[in-house]
């Protein structure tokens, strides 16, 4: 035992002796965090020992402490979410530290995506990417996060398809990039690509809007599933509208690239924030109708069997009866954050009730999130979030409508005398005049819509190589989108449209699952091998596949009455499979030399199962630089950057446009297939877009404004068309690849912080946007999309893409020949966003208006107001005829279509919020455990000014003549109206 205890003890003293030099090669350093000016501590700040992996999170005080610290000169880099990036070199003796941090207003040092794994500061970035923050999104309580976009992007045009409870949009960044293809934007959700895909609910069975299937999408203002998303649980969201910044995500970016980054927890004690609260709505104008003054009128238009209903002292407002609820609305949210330096957490619950200003129309949007970050080791970091979404809603009865049943299209037809208001019994008077009574089918219709979705990402990271020169990341990112949408609809017998038919009750059951899965793995390789020179390089591929299947079944004459489709004797049943597989593969070098010059150089190859070629991969390069002019003038331009960027991205073709279809037919009373009549082109292939984009930026007045301008020019080619065949060929027409277009643009950014003190501050924010579409080659003779007698776009070589053309008449010998004529354009000229926002101590006042000047929209609504010549200036005398104006316009629209088109101009108050910060010591009076309350009182679309008649020029709800959703939607009908909201919110930190 001796001789062990000696051996142990000689073991001992050699560990000791070898220890004690490693000991003195090391040390420890502490210190605290603090912000510039107030003192305060700053928490969760990211302290890293450049070269090493040795790192730490600045506590809830602000202190930190890193250890294990080589006793030499170091670099330590400091980080934090609103402060810029800061370096300080720490001596070789020391081991105390105060980090002094100043607030970075004008967001310069904010990390901005450049790679599919990779970022780099906004003050060097080399495109024009637009962000906005998760304050700037929950400024005002809105249906969805593309509402709450409105107004803040330059060069982004949002359009409402319905102002229905649940929303529905669509967004147009840097103006039109397709004709037949696709036009929204893709998401991207903590790096994985989510769905955003709009799917009808059936009521075409019932309204006929697109012949007597059960469902034709375009036509039903279908919500876009990007709606279900929590805005609460936003951080930032990042828009890569040039191809410069989107080719990296290659086949699928030509209508730009919406990044969304999630809350995330950090270090420290569980941190909660609630917030409640509650809001009403009400009708945001009216059409107005007109008032009988003589039985004569009315029995001109309604005929002799109105005699028994007229009565002139009874004007009742049929809007106010339809649109005139104003309900309860409410959304509370609760999220909680912490942890350790290990293991962090974010989690968050919502709920938001929203019914609608049109009865039994609802929203209900419910959703719960958790997002874990954890160090499993030193060099090993995985990050994990999980969303679940339940979205419920019923839309009412609107929309484009050929039997008379929508609510707003039969609005248009009622006299104002005619009482259709409920019986004292409980039933319903019968429009003698009209197929249906549009205030029975709001008491009846169902349009019951219910979706379950749940969102998964992942990120893993390996630092399998740290030193001071080379740094190697190993970056998989993972996630399954998965959405299930039931849809219902029940139009019982009891409607009164419902028998006209002969076929008594309706009934419709949809059910569709769409899954996305994705895996992107990336190597990124940082090489500094000076300290004025830093490359970043990655290498990657990226896997996705996308899955929709959809079933439907309806039914007519229900028996009994009853809601499920087997009661029906008349069915009809629909399905649909769609497999999409896509593979990627890119590259990328970004080269920072003195953090003032950089140049990017990277590509991507894509192949897609959805194109001719399904092993065909298609390249789409793309390369920028910038250089910063610091010091230029002090004071009066502290900084200037000049930046030049150039990306090539594509617009796959949809599903099934290689195919050439096989539609059913009988022969000799057999089932058989018969070949479609459009022939598919084998060689099939993504649209391809170039641009080239320039730009300066400014830092101006002592770093309190920003100034951006960006010029642009796109070149698209192998865009989509269908051309005409010869009847010997057996088919009418072929899609292929064969147009080209051009787009040029010029967008202006502007932010600036002209005063900041303790007890003043005021902040300012404007952004412009235009651009100018030219189809630039056309290898078809130029074409409608559309009929002349309502409004189509003429896709004409040498011409704008947004052209719209109508009839018109000239005169000629004997009287007035029809002929078409161009009446103007879509896209609108330019739009613009200006926001302010002033604090006095503890009040703010926040304000956006939002403007657009020009573009062209036909009045649908108002048309069919003239059409069952009900128009509210019916009566009016047109002085060049001495006819009613009514009587004019409903005669003459199929010969002059301009009658019905508008100028789409406004300026709206998108946005308004006073803002009450509780002074902490109240707070703390009240409850000591809280950190900060905050009262606000906000409205949307408070009100705006356009010529537009009668209705909103953003309602752009149906695209006349199958115009494709990529040109425009050149026509409002029939939509459920828009609203204003307001909305009075308490949230409290705790």
């Amino acid at each position: 035992m001796t001789g062990v205890f000696a051996r142990g003890g000689l073991l001992a003293a050699a560990l000791t002796l070898f220890a004690a030099p490693l000991a003195a090669q090391t040390r420890t350093i502490s210190g605290k965090v603090l912000e510039e000016g107030s003192r305060a501590p700053i928490a969760a700040a990211q302290l890293q020992v450049t070269g090493t992996a040795i790192g730490a999170l600045s506590r809830d005080d602000g202190s930190f402490t890193l250890v294990n610290v080589p006793a030499r000169e170091v670099i330590l880099m400091v980080r934090r979410l609103g402060y810029p990036m800061t370096r300080i070199t720490v001596g070789a003796s020391q081991s105390g530290l105060e980090i002094v941090l100043k607030k970075d207003v004008l967001n310069l040092d904010q990390i901005v995506v450049t790679g599919q794994a990779t970022g780099i500061s906004r003050r060097n970035l080399a495109n024009d990417v637009a962000t906005v923050s998760g304050a700037d999104v929950n400024k005002v309580s809105s249906q969805s996060i593309e509402n709450a976009f409105q107004g803040k992007i330059a060069g982004a045009q949002i359009s409402q398809s319905t102002g229905a409870p649940g929303g529905g949009n669509r967004i147009r960044i840097r103006g039109i990039s397709s004709i037949l293809g696709s036009a929204q934007p893709l998401y991207v959700i903590d790096g994985v690509i989510v769905s955003d895909v709009s799917i009808g609910s059936g009521t075409n069975k019932v309204t006929r809007a697109a012949g007597t299937g059960i469902s034709v999408g375009n036509q039903e203002n279908p919500v876009n599933r990007i709606a279900d998303l929590n805005p609460n649980d936003i951080e930032n969201v990042d828009i890569l509208k040039g191809s410069a910044a989107a080719a990296i995500y290659g086949s699928k970016a030509s209508g730009g690239v919406i990044i969304i980054t999630t809350k995330r927890g950090r270090a420290g004690k569980p941190k909660f924030s609630l917030r409640l609260g509650g809001g009403t709505s009400e009708l945001a104008y009216r059409n107005g109708s007109r008032t009988f003054t003589s039985l004569a009128d009315a029995v001109t238009v309604f005929g002799a069997g109105i005699t028994p209903f007229y009565d002139a002292n009874r004007v009742l407002n049929y809007e106010s009866l339809a649109y005139g609820n104003r309900p309860m609305n409410s959304d509370v949210s609760l999220n909680v954050s912490g942890g350790s330096d290990d293991t962090k957490y974010f989690l968050s619950i919502s709920r938001r009730n929203e019914d609608g200003i049109v009865e039994n129309t609802f929203a209900r949007k419910t959703s719960a999130r958790i997002n874990l970050d954890q160090r499993i080791s030193k060099r090993l970091n995985l990050q994990v979030g999980n969303e679940i979404l339940n979205n419920a809603n019923d839309r009412g009865l609107f929309g484009n409508d050929n039997a008379g049943n929508s609510i707003a299209y039969s609005l248009t037809k009622i006299p104002s005398f005619l009482d259709l208001r409920r019986n004292a019994d409980g039933t319903w008077p019968v429009n003698q005049f009209y197929p249906s009574n549009p205030l029975q089918t709001i008491d009846q219709f169902k349009n019951g819509e219910n979706v379950w979705r749940n969102i998964t990402t992942s990120r893993l990271t390996a630092d399998v190589l740290t030193g001071e020169k080379n740094t190697l990341q190993f970056i998989a990112y993972g996630g399954v989108d998965l959405l299930n949408q039931s849809n219902l609809i029940f139009s019982p017998p009891t409607l009164q449209y419902e028998p006209v038919d002969g076929l008594p009750g309706t009934s419709g059951n949809s059910k569709t699952t769409n899954i996305q899965r994705n895996l992107n793995l990336n190597i990124v390789h940082g090489w500094t091998p000076q300290s004025s020179l830093k490359i970043t390089s990655q290498l990657g591929t990226q896997f996705e596949q996308r899955d929709l299947n959809q079933t439907r079944a309806s039914a007519q004459n229900l028996l009994g009455g009853l809601e499920v489709v087997t009661s029906g004797t008349v069915r009809d049943v629909d399905e649909s499979r769609l497999r999409v597989e896509d593979f990627g593969v890119f590259a990328q070098t970004e080269m920072l030399w003195r953090e003032k010059l950089l140049f990017t150089a990277g590509a991507r190859a894509d192949r897609s199962s959805n194109n001719g070629d399904v092993k065909k991969f298609f390249l789409f390069p793309k390369a920028a630089t910038s250089y910063r002019f610091t010091d230029l003038a002090p004071g009066l331009v502290d900084e200037a950057k000049i930046r030049l960027a150039y990306g090539e991205t594509g617009n796959q073709p949809l599903y099934g446009q290689k195919f050439t279809n096989l539609d059913l037919s009988s022969v000799g009373g057999l089932g058989a297939f018969r070949v479609g009549s459009v022939r598919a082109s084998s060689d099939l292939r993504p649209e391809r877009q170039r641009e080239i984009e320039a730009g300066v930026d400014l830092n101006v007045f002592r770093n309190r404004g920003t100034f951006a301008v960006t010029g642009f020019r796109r070149n698209i080619s192998d865009l989509l068309i269908t051309r005409t065949l010869a009847p010997t060929t057996g088919f009418s027409s072929e899609t292929s690849n064969g147009a080209e277009m051009q787009v040029t643009g010029a967008e202006v950014s502007i932010n600036a912080f002209p005063v900041q003190t303790p007890t003043w501050g005021w902040n300012a924010r404007l952004n412009w946007g235009t651009s100018r579409s030219k189809v630039t080659s056309l290898p078809v003779p130029a074409f409608l999309l559309g009929t002349l007698q309502t409004g189509a776009v003429r896709i004409e070589q040498g011409k704008s893409a947004t052209q719209l053309f109508g009839n018109d008449t000239l005169p000629q010998a004997g009287g007035r020949v029809v002929v078409p004529v161009l009446m103007g354009d879509g896209n609108p000229l330019w739009s613009a966003g200006l926001s302010n926002e002033v604090r006095f101590k503890s009040l703010s006042l926040y304000a956006l208006l939002d403007q657009q000047k020009g573009g062209m929209l036909a009045n649908g609504t108002w048309r069919h107001y003239d059409l069952g010549q009900n128009s509210r200036d019916y009566d009016d005398i047109d002085p060049a005829s001495g006819r009613k104006l009514g009587e004019v316009r409903r005669t003459s629209y199929l010969q002059v279509t301009r009658i019905f088109y508008q100028d789409a101009s406004y300026i709206k108050l998108r946005e308004v919020t006073l803002t009450w910060d509780i002074p902490q010591k109240w707070v703390a009076k009240t409850w000591s455990g809280a950190s900060g309350a905050k009262l606000s009182l906000s409205g949307r679309n408070l009100a705006w000014w356009t010529n537009f008649r009668g209705g909103d020029p953003e309602a752009q709800n149906f695209g006349a003549g199958g115009v494709p959703d990529a040109i425009q939607r050149n026509r409002e009908l029939a939509a459920y109206p828009a609203s204003r909201s307001y909305w009075l919110n308490f949230s409290l930190d705790f």
